[in-house]
């Protein structure tokens, strides 16, 4: 029964959408406990060299693996495999041994030349001694590129195959690596135990993806079939890719020595309220995306574009159903999710404060940040990486303008406003052109149901507000770490629990997604045990 149960799960769109959410949601806790355990450690000021040691890896990481490299070797990789799976396999040999070579040598330049990289990101801001931890920090995880770039191809290999369990594991083990690091590590190496943790969490991320794809049938091999017109297809869809990618992972490098210059503890400040920001973000545009981009490349190279439009109407009205209220949810208890997250000795009233404004700007862009994935992915089912690149330069460009000007004005809070704001321009952008492109998308069921579903939400954050004081009045204690949770644990639950009441009452019918997913993991369980047969996918 449970063998059948667990291939459902992997094999099916809505099995796929379970694991891939609810692995979403532990790795970003996790992440929150990793975050918890470098304040407790380090403090806010003392954090800001361990942050910008990990930004320069990230901005390279980011740049040219995350994202682009998937959605340029996924579309290729399943059009070769379905006329001929040898030459799939040869092409994903080929791109990985290309992978090696770049990333190798961009290890390398790191960890020689970490010193002068580090001194340009952070300017005259940083003492002496935190300059140092931060070059030493680099230099350790100057290899860890490399191991995400290869673990991205054998990802590409297991979303292909509709396998989505190791991908869905791999980030939680990366974070477990980092916390190991903190609890076992820091307290005898100090700052270089993150690092080294880091090294092993990335280690942990490969493993189980590469274990993941060996299963699947991939083998290495030597050499670069450079020639061949699938390497060179990548080659032509990644670049633009990059390119877009390396526009987005910019903004995110500019804001470092922005808020560096702001003052010291605002690189850290800001850090904090993007982690908790990018949760809900991640959790529901980033996993629905994930798991619908195979879709969207079947239904769109088959020229199904009604069914393209259906799904995805369908996937735009999940996320705002989930997306809305969630907003109000992190804006209302922003103050008790900074202080639960990153409540500490070290971590000073003025600093808490600062991270939940910064925040709760983020938060007006949460449908938005949701939504670009989605958005994203629909013209790379297209083989189109040209026109997302276009747009989300335009919309970065203004983010780093914005940021500069926002950020002298308003302080670290700015940075988030101007950072909402493009956003925004963003997605409304990718969505006209969209919407040129397909004709129609379905429009009118998606405002109308969006505006059910602002109404509803409404009336949800007055519950929400009525909690929070009941919760005080029943004897929460707010000075204490106890009462805070007591508080925020009551509004969120009174929240959620009277959202989806009220959106049964009002028949929403995104309302339908409960009883819907419940219904089908059900028959997950039904097919698994052999009682019926009908497809869940």
């Amino acid at each position: 029964m449970w063998q059948k149960l667990w291939r459902k799960l992997q094999t099916t769109i809505f099995g796929g959408a379970i694991i891939v959410g609810s692995s979403w949601i532990l790795s970003k806790i996790l992440g929150l406990v990793r975050e918890r355990l470098i304040a407790n450690a380090f403090g806010t000021a003392g954090a800001d060299p361990i942050y910008a040691a990990f930004t320069i890896p990230d901005f390279i990481y980011g740049t040219l693996v995350l994202g682009s490299l998937l959605t340029a070797f996924i579309p290729v990789f399943i059009a070769y495999r379905q006329r001929d799976e040898a030459e799939a396999w040869r092409i994903s040999r080929s791109i990985l041994n290309i992978i090696v070579l770049v990333f190798t040598t961009l290890g390398l330049i790191l960890l020689i030349f970490a010193g002068p990289i580090i001194g340009l990101l952070v300017g005259d801001k940083f003492g002496a001694a935190a300059q140092a931890t931060s070059v030493l920090l680099l230099r350790i995880m100057s290899m860890n590129m490399l191991l995400f770039a290869v673990s991205n191809v054998f990802a590409g290999i297991l979303q292909a195959h509709k396998q989505f369990f190791a991908i869905s594991i791999a980030p939680i083990l990366n974070n477990l690596g980092t916390i190991a690091g903190l609890l076992w590590l820091v307290p005898t190496l100090g700052p270089a135990g993150v690092a080294w943790g880091a090294v092993a969490g990335a280690l942990l991320h490969t493993g189980i993806q590469a274990h993941g794809a060996w299963r699947l049938g991939w083998r290495p091999g030597h050499g670069v079939a450079r020639g061949h017109d699938g390497v060179k297809q990548i080659g032509r869809l990644l670049l633009p890719r990059t390119i877009g990618q390396s526009v987005t992972q910019i903004d995110q490098l500019v804001n470092v020595p922005i808020a560096t210059r702001i003052g010291p503890a605002n690189l850290t400040i800001f850090r904090r309220a993007n982690v908790l920001q990018d949760f809900p973000s991640s959790i529901v545009g980033v996993s629905l995306a994930t798991v619908a981009f195979p879709v969207f490349v079947e239904l769109l190279s088959q020229n199904r574009r009604e069914e393209f439009v259906k799904h995805f109407s369908q996937i735009v009205r999940q996320i705002m159903f989930i997306i809305i209220p969630m907003t109000v949810l992190f804006i209302q208890l922003r103050a008790q999710l900074v202080r639960l997250a990153f409540g500490s000795d070290k971590v000073s009233w003025p600093d808490t404060i600062a991270s939940a404004q910064t925040l709760g700007f983020f938060a007006l862009s949460f449908f938005a940040q949701a939504l670009i994935p989605v958005l994203a992915r629909s013209f790379y089912a297209m083989q189109d990486t040209k026109t997302p690149v276009r747009i989300t330069s335009v919309a970065v460009g203004l983010d780093i303008v914005g940021s500069i000007f926002l950020g002298s004005v308003m302080g670290v809070t700015g940075l988030a406003l101007s950072f909402t704001i493009s956003s925004i321009l963003n997605a409304g952008w990718l969505f006209v052109v969209l919407h040129k492109r397909m004709g129609q998308l379905d429009e009118l069921r998606m405002f109308s149901s969006t505006l059910k579903i602002l109404g509803v939400t409404i009336l949800m954050a007055l519950c929400v507000q009525a909690a929070k004081m009941v919760a005080v009045g029943f004897g929460a204690d707010l000075n204490t770490g106890l009462g805070v949770f007591v508080q925020t644990l009551t509004a969120g639950g009174v929240g959620v629990v009277a959202f989806v009441l009220l959106a049964a009452l009002f028949k929403l019918d995104e309302a339908s997604l409960i009883r819907t997913a419940i219904e089908r993991f059900w028959q997950l369980v039904k097919n698994g045990n052999g009682q019926t047969t009908t497809p869940t996918g």
